[in-house]
């Protein structure tokens, strides 16, 4: 695959054995399976909660994804795909999939139905994706305001209108290497990286809690500056100088260009 600068991953799952270190070498981003049906009751795939602790170790970015059946509770899927990652050991940054590769009827609203459910469970920390094919995914009109994940085997990077109704892809899905399925990111493992931070938010910091200048724990500064007819700037100038905090002759600069302003005894602050 030499169409796109890209970054690499690969998508695992209980297709191939459990992934060895030796297995991600190399690689920007790698995805594994949570799905593991048993006709219509869900399951988890045995090689997740392996797959995704190796993919933590290896400090590459990780996405879990669901094969969605639309013929099952696509909500139901959802809180079923949720709880299995979370449990695993969720973080922000993480991706979570929809593998939306099963054409029916309803497709479309099954698809829409589990993205919105698994985004109102998750949040903006960890991006929901689709990925899907050709046959599939030009039926899935309302679900383009997640990220596709394009599954189109050839050398050359997937064009407009093969991924319509998106106007570009995120993942492309290019082929198989070394027996397992080999995939692009849209860009350098840099920009990757920039993509995954920007979902992840930052942290609020605690403002100090303002705190009240006194002289006398009682009145603030405004007050005293107030009752000496001058300006709380000026106090705190003047105290800087009454506590030699100022060479002499830095405070005697002061004093000329501003002018001699040490406020009455008792209106002067004394910084400890």
């Amino acid at each position: 695959m030499t169409a796109v600068q890209s970054a690499q991953g690969k998508d695992f799952s209980s297709y191939q054995r459990p992934v060895t270190p030796a297995d991600l070498a190399g690689l920007s981003f790698a995805f594994t399976r949570v799905s593991d049906w048993s006709g219509t009751t869900m399951g988890t795939d045995p090689s997740f909660a392996h797959d995704w602790a190796a993919f933590k170790a290896a400090g590459i970015d990780r996405g879990a994804y669901w094969y969605l059946l639309p013929g099952v509770d696509p909500a139901a899927q959802a809180r079923y795909f949720f709880a299995a990652v979370k449990a695993a050991g969720l973080e922000p940054g993480n991706l979570l999939v929809c593998d939306s590769e099963v054409l029916a009827a309803n497709a479309d609203q099954a698809t829409h139905t589990f993205c919105a459910t698994l985004a109102a469970l998750a949040g903006h920390a960890c991006p929901v994706v689709v990925y899907t094919n050709h046959n599939v995914g030009q039926h899935l009109t309302s679900c383009t305001g997640w990220p596709l994940w394009f599954a189109w085997p050839s050398a050359t990077a997937p064009p407009g209108s093969l991924i319509a109704p998106w106007k570009s892809w995120l993942l492309w899905q290019w082929g198989t290497a070394g027996g397992v399925d080999a995939n692009a990111f849209n860009g350098t493992s840099t920009v990757l990286n920039a993509w995954v931070i920007s979902h992840i938010p930052v942290p609020a910091v605690a403002k100090p809690a303002a705190v009240t200048v006194t002289a006398d724990g009682k009145q603030t500064l405004a007050q005293i500056a107030a009752a000496h007819g001058t300006q709380p700037s000026g106090i705190l100038r003047a105290t800087a100088i009454a506590d030699q905090l100022y060479p002499a002759n830095v405070a005697g600069w002061i004093n000329a260009e501003f002018g001699k302003s040490i406020p009455p005894a008792g209106a002067v602050l004394h910084i400890p």
